[in-house]
């Protein structure tokens, strides 16, 4: 084996699949708020859902990041499960773009006249300040990079004329007939696998078939493993998700494999489409090999889509049918937003997405604290009440842990401007809820003593407690409605949110100190009284914390 060769192979790879990751996650560092916003408000249907699909892969040049993404979205609950069928849909045609641009560019032009070029510009753009122009020249640097790595590419591979021996052992695998073809959609399959990346796997065969040593059958079987292969991405993504992203990423599995099958059985007849619709015998004219798998990758997917797109629902029920019949018997939960590791393709837009909605699902959860709690100061002793807000602050304080984890490996992976504020809102708002579980265990705990002790509230204290009860389930209904009306919570920096806030903190304040003061009266001194006026006031305390707590998480951007 040339080794040497071997290794410029590997490096010029390397090159241009760290130019490709650092040019989407720049454009997603860029305009990933835009672009969640876009993907959210143009799913509304299949045909926009495949449009919204098409244009951020296009945009940000990987079907991967799009379909983790997609998958993140759905895991978090933004999008349905037939919206992110259609967007991955539209992914699938989007990432034929890379083929396209390399076709045109990587094999006419001295890429380093515009590559190194690009790689300067974006060094001075990279050392900005401005979040944007940071941006923008690590998108420089990325493009730079990519081509690149296709100029290494393409000087590594040989003329297959000049230097025969290179890659000989491909052509033993080369004249088997349809046996050929099936053979090097297994090798596209494990190649995009491995090397995590389509779009390289792509410029791989392109390089192959261009410099001869496949012939152009094999480099369109190459193309149809290669998106089986880029389903793994999603799928890897999904694993430690709830069962709406495994389904998404399901539903990615499926769509591309029936495409490959039905490609495989009218094979023939598709590439003789795709030779009559481009000029030059690919067989005899190398330089057309390039614009012929271009074509058959668009068509490819164009096709699988115009095909598929009327199934999508039942494309869902199929998924749904799988991964719910696989669940029921492994016993796991079913709709509950769970954080996903996405693996080389998680990016800060696609953790904050996850990390938002997992924070309003804590929020909303806790809500039945406050219910179960008023249960518990205002109704019958009801031990299996009391076992109930115990249980849920255990859980709770696991949550906080894994949320807090999570974050500690989104700030590893590296962020800045916004997403920094944002991850310690977040890191805030996760803190005050997960203190007041501890403060409605404390009470549940307190209820409970007194019930061995036999001692309750007298009716004016108990009183005073359902009407501090009150005031927390409005200043709660504050955090909860804002965020409903939300996909951020930036809608809690609004003055007038804050006012009503800031209100509510103080009508609890001055209830406490009216209440407390009664404590001290003569009445209450007396030993039958005592036990209960000192009851209210413990009672009393904890729900003040948790009115502090509430405010601190709607001011906890400040």
């Amino acid at each position: 084996m040339n080794w040497p060769l071997l290794i410029q192979v590997l490096g010029g790879l390397g090159v241009f699949i760290y130019g490709m990751k650092l040019l989407s996650e720049s454009l997603q560092r860029v305009a990933g708020d835009r672009l969640r916003s876009f993907l959210s408000s143009m799913t509304r249907n299949r045909v926009s859902a495949v449009f919204s699909g098409l244009f951020i892969t296009s945009t940000i040049q990987s079907s991967s990041a799009t379909t983790v993404l997609v998958v993140g979205f759905v895991n978090a609950g933004l999008i349905s499960l037939a919206q992110a069928i259609g967007v991955i849909m539209g992914a699938n045609i989007g990432t034929t773009i890379t083929a396209w641009i390399v076709s045109f560019l990587g094999f006419k032009f001295n890429i380093a006249s515009f590559a190194l070029p690009a790689i300067a510009a974006g060094v001075v753009l990279n050392f900005s300040r401005k979040e944007s122009r940071s941006g923008w020249g690590s998108f420089l640097i990325g493009f730079g990079f990519l081509f690149l790595g296709l100029d290494y590419l393409k000087s590594s591979v040989p003329d297959s004329a000049k230097d025969p021996e290179s890659f000989v052992f491909l052509q033993q695998f080369t004249n088997m007939g349809f046996n050929s073809i099936l053979l090097f959609v297994l090798i596209g399959a494990l190649l995009t696998i491995v090397i995590q990346s389509s779009s390289a796997s792509t410029t791989i065969t392109i390089t192959l078939a261009f410099s001869g040593y496949i012939p152009i059958d094999a480099a369109y079987g190459m193309i149809l493993g290669e998106n089986i292969g880029t389903t793994i991405t999603a799928n890897l993504a999904a694993i430690p998700g709830n069962r709406n992203a495994k389904k998404a990423a399901l539903a990615h599995t499926l769509f591309n494999v029936f495409g490959v099958l039905w490609a495989l059985l009218f094979f023939k007849i598709f590439t003789g489409i795709v030779d009559d619709l481009i000029p030059g015998d690919p067989l005899t004219d190398k330089e057309s090999t390039r614009f012929h798998i271009s074509l058959f990758h668009t068509m490819f997917n164009i096709t699988n889509t115009l095909i598929l797109i009327w199934f999508v629902n039942t494309i869902s029920k199929v998924v749904s049918a799988i991964v719910d019949g696989l669940a029921s018997k492994t016993g796991k939960e079913k709709d509950s937003i769970r954080l996903l590791q996405a693996g080389t393709v998680k990016t800060t837009e696609l953790a904050m997405v996850e990390l938002v909605e997992f924070t309003k699902k804590i929020i909303r959860d806790t809500y039945d604290f406050l219910r179960l709690t008023e249960q518990i100061l205002l109704q019958p002793y009801d031990a299996a009440r009391i076992g109930q807000v115990l249980k849920k602050e255990e859980e709770l304080d696991q949550v906080r842990t894994e949320v807090l984890t999570y974050l500690n490996q989104v700030q590893e992976s590296g962020i800045t401007g916004n997403y920094a504020k944002d991850v310690l809102g977040i890191m805030e708002r996760v803190k005050a809820v997960e203190e007041m579980g501890d403060n409605f265990a404390s009470i549940a705990r307190k209820i409970r003593k007194s019930h061995r002790q036999k001692v309750s509230f007298d009716k004016n204290f108990a009183n005073s407690v359902k009407d501090q009860m009150d005031l927390l389930k409005h200043h709660y209904d504050i955090l909860l409605v804002n965020l409903e009306q939300s996909e951020t919570f930036d809608i809690l920096g609004n003055p007038q949110v804050r006012n009503q806030s800031r209100e509510y903190r103080f009508q609890m304040i001055r209830s406490i100190k009216k209440n407390e003061s009664k404590v001290k009266k003569k009445k209450y001194q007396k030993k039958d009284n005592l036990l209960p006026a000192l009851l209210y006031r413990d009672i009393s305390r904890n729900l003040d914390n948790i009115s502090r707590l509430l405010n601190a998480a709607i001011y906890a951007d400040v």
